[in-house]
């Protein structure tokens, strides 16, 4: 890991400052403390910079890769390799258009253990679906689990998800 270098937060010059690691520190009112982000719901750490009496909140990820990634576009999304979206660390980030993010690392939700699985009772079936271009295409349905979870790799292979994004590595 590399040694946490810090710097000035652009637009709020000698009163905060980010880390290559994704720490905040505030530097008003000549005391240095370390802020503690919070999340608006959506699961990614947000801190508050105040200047001139008014607020506004930034995504830590943005803020990081503002500051430390050489590909920063603001108009490209932020990427969290490992999918946890707190991990702010400045190797864990990257710049990807909407396309790529969403072809990157999904969380698993329902009741299958696998990314792009969904376990169906009523059939005694496992159903397997990607999203390509937009769409979700239908990739069949399985009595296996896993079996249906090695089809949507191999889909999200064809189709340039990330390798993040795959159930068996």
């Amino acid at each position: 890991m590399k040694e946490e270098e810090w710097k000035d937060v652009i637009g709020y010059e000698g009163m905060y400052r980010i880390s290559n690691q994704g720490r905040v520190i505030s530097l008003k009112h000549g005391k240095t403390r370390i802020m503690k982000p919070f999340d608006k719901g959506k699961g990614y750490s947000q801190v508050g910079l105040q200047k001139n009496k008014r607020e506004k909140n930034y995504r830590v990820s943005r803020l990081v890769a503002q500051h430390f990634l050489p590909d920063w576009d603001k108009s490209l999304q932020v990427d969290h390799i490992n999918g946890v979206k707190t991990d702010n660390h400045v190797d864990n980030l990257r710049m990807v258009t909407n396309s790529q993010n969403l072809k990157s690392f999904q969380k698993v939700r329902g009741k299958s253990k696998f990314r792009g699985v969904e376990s169906l009772k009523d059939r005694k079936k496992h159903r397997a679906r990607i999203m390509v271009d937009g769409k979700q295409k239908h990739l069949g349905y399985f009595d296996d689990e896993e079996e249906a979870a090695r089809y949507w790799d191999a889909a999200a292979i064809e189709n340039g998800y990330n390798p993040e994004a795959l159930n068996f590595k």
